[in-house]
């Protein structure tokens, strides 16, 4: 492996325009993008997590919208038609207009698609790669040996990647023919000049030839990198971007040899390369252009993370920001702005030794490995998001969390506006944070049935990571979960809005403990008889809402009066007031921990950090944080104004 040159500042040249042009609204995360043709006429098609697939003319309408069974994660054009893999498990293949020509069940969520020999590759979380001919006929299918992330196409070869590492290829009768093993995740897949290269989350680009041997590789950063291959002044190219803290633009020529290589102001969510011209969109928004010689030509702002770069034979050019798509245009225009400016930010600090007979507590509001922070943990691994706070969660007797969505490749979606669940693979994010406990008692425990919470509940168990909230029971549901740090013996109660129970949110269930007034009171005083503290979490509340909702604060105020020491809530999405109740203290929301809605009061949440004592709450913390998308959702505490972490006591001796 070469090492590389060592990036340079980018020089800038005399600038080419670029502007934004028209944008589409999804109302969900996009995941893939395509330019095509349909019909004779030139198309983009997006997919989004909204359960949509569009396709919009050149001007930015939209020609038609399918609804699918599920959120869409994978996309393909096929033959004037278009492949969709959903969450659902379903394949559906759609004609010019829209209207669904056959539909295929894989059983779970489908990640990849691709055309080969007249018909359709697929994969996803069954593990396999499945072959259909053009009319929905499976033609073979062959083990791929775990969590499927891409698949591609040589002449002969059907080729597969997984999350484990490997990469297989199959002959045209579904019979294997090589396999590699890249050592760390797989976290891309590509052709090139007859070979396939292979991004692995470790920060490695792989180039392998058709036999599956190894051409070269490059180490080229941190995470996974993305990259695009083809023709650039002529000559055949590939441009890869990295990212990181430190993240970079190369341009190498297709034996892997670096012709340059620039820094760049944040980490790299996509790359294009035009015939003129190198692109590069970035997880803080921006789309940068960069002419062949790796002079810096043009930039635009696309307001939010740019996850994708859609770039058609005859110029067109889409960028997927987040939830946004905007047509880019080499024009002058519209030059956008940054929809999520970040903060200032500062470094954790290191913990402070506890004193005998006192342990600390910290408590976090909704997390969700899924949707888009599920993209970034597969890029860059589960630790990413808990680097800015490691110190205070090493620090910690106990770390509790909300589980916002389940762990779980079983189970069928319920028809609902937003549904949260990630593979069982990604519970390592909570182990890699030392969260100890989850509560399930939300409205999101229940999106893929009781096959889906049982399977996270089996994950859960796994790790070591203790539930409360919800169970295989309304007994298990009901039943505190119980600690004893440093001669401190606690338990720990977890309910959801009682208004969920039945509605379009949640059927009907006694498996998650809800929020009825008596019943707390009830289950409060019974554990206080064995505990010294007892802590309730309550998922309640309205969204976005600043102040409590009425149900928040009965069940809160009921809790504090049956002998509840501390009562946190979590469901709002954004921070909420605290309140001294009798002899209870209160946090009525300490908004998103580890989550994708891009909204600047969804970005910001708390960390609260409790001592305790066998007499009681001894100090209560508040330190707010911010929700750095740009570098893998990554949790990063707010600046004092003086480099120093910013921090409230809301409760003290």
């Amino acid at each position: 492996t070469p090492t590389l040159p060592p990036p340079q500042p980018p020089v800038s040249a005399e600038p080419w325009p670029l502007a934004l042009r028209w944008s589409l609204n999804a109302n969900g995360h996009l995941t893939a993008g395509a330019a095509t043709t349909l019909d004779g006429r030139p198309v983009f098609l997006l997919a989004s997590l909204g359960r949509t697939v569009y396709a919009l003319g050149e001007e930015g309408a939209v020609l038609w919208r399918a609804r699918t069974a599920g959120p869409v994660y994978a996309l393909a054009p096929l033959d004037g038609a278009v492949a969709v893999g959903d969450d659902a498990g379903f394949v559906t293949l759609l004609d010019a207009r829209g209207r669904r020509r056959w539909r295929a069940d894989l059983g779970s969520r489908v990640t990849a698609l691709a055309p080969w020999r007249g018909g359709l590759l697929a994969g996803g979380w069954d593990e396999r790669l499945t072959w259909w001919t053009a009319g929905g006929e499976i033609g073979w299918q062959a083990e791929a040996g775990g969590p499927v992330v891409g698949v591609a196409a040589l002449p002969g070869l059907a080729l597969v990647a997984t999350a484990g590492g490997a990469v297989a290829a199959f002959n045209p009768a579904g019979a294997e023919v090589w396999r590699f093993e890249a050592g760390a995740p797989v976290t891309g897949l590509g052709t090139m000049g007859g070979g396939l290269l292979v991004g692995v989350q470790d920060g490695r680009l792989l180039a392998l030839d058709a036999a599956g041997g190894l051409r070269w590789q490059r180490a080229l950063g941190e995470g996974g990198p993305v990259w695009q291959a083809g023709e650039l002044a002529g000559e055949a190219r590939l441009a890869a971007g990295t990212g990181g803290a430190a993240p970079s633009l190369t341009l190498f020529r297709a034996d892997g040899v670096a012709l340059w290589r620039v820094t760049l102001p944040a980490p790299a969510g996509a790359v294009a390369l035009l015939p003129d011209a190198v692109l590069v969109g970035l997880m803080d928004g921006r789309v940068q252009m960069f002419d062949a010689q790796g002079r810096r030509r043009g930039a635009v702002h696309a307001g939010l993370p740019v996850w994708g770069l859609v770039a058609g034979e005859d110029g067109r050019l889409l960028a997927l920001a987040d939830v946004i798509a905007w047509r880019l245009v080499r024009a002058e225009g519209k030059q956008g702005g940054a929809w999520l400016p970040s903060p200032p930010l500062a470094p954790a600090p290191e913990p402070s030794p506890a004193a005998p007979g006192e342990a600390t507590l910290i408590f976090l509001g909704d997390v969700s490995p899924g949707r888009s922070v599920e993209r970034a943990l597969a890029r860059y691994g589960p630790a990413v998001p808990w680097a800015g706070l490691e110190p205070m969660l090493r620090g910690a007797d106990l770390v509790i969390a909300n589980l916002e969505g389940v762990l779980t490749t079983q189970g069928a979606p319920l028809d609902k506006p937003y549904l949260i669940r990630a593979h069982p693979r990604q519970g390592a994010t909570l182990t890699a944070g030392g969260v100890d406990l989850v509560t399930l008692a939300n409205n999101h425990a229940l999106d893929y049935g009781p096959a889906g919470l049982g399977q996270t509940l089996d994950v859960l168990d796994a790790l070591g990571v203790a539930v409360v909230g919800a169970g295989r029971s309304a007994e298990a549901a009901h039943r505190p979960a119980r600690f004893e740090l440093n001669g401190v013996r606690l338990a720990v109660l977890a309910y959801a809005a009682a208004r969920w129970n039945g509605s379009n949110d949640v059927p009907a269930t006694d498996r998650i403990a809800w929020a009825e007034v008596d019943q707390v009171q009830a289950e409060v005083r019974a554990a206080r008889q064995q505990a010294d503290l007892v802590i309730v979490l309550l998922h309640a509340g309205t969204e976005y809402a600043a102040a409590p909702s009425p149900d928040q604060v009965a069940v809160a105020h009921a809790a504090v009066e049956a002998g509840a020491a501390l009562v946190v809530g979590h469901h709002p999405h954004v921070t909420q007031t605290v309140e001294r109740w009798g002899e209870g203290l209160i946090v009525y929301s300490l908004g998103d921990a580890l989550f994708d809605i891009p909204r600047p009061a969804a970005m910001r949440g708390d960390l609260l950090r409790v001592r305790v004592t066998r007499q009681g709450l001894v100090r209560a913390e508040l330190w707010p944080f911010w929700i750095d998308a740009s570098r893998g959702y990554q949790l990063r505490l707010l600046d004092d104004g003086q480099g120093q972490a910013r921090f409230e006591v809301i409760e003290r001796p």
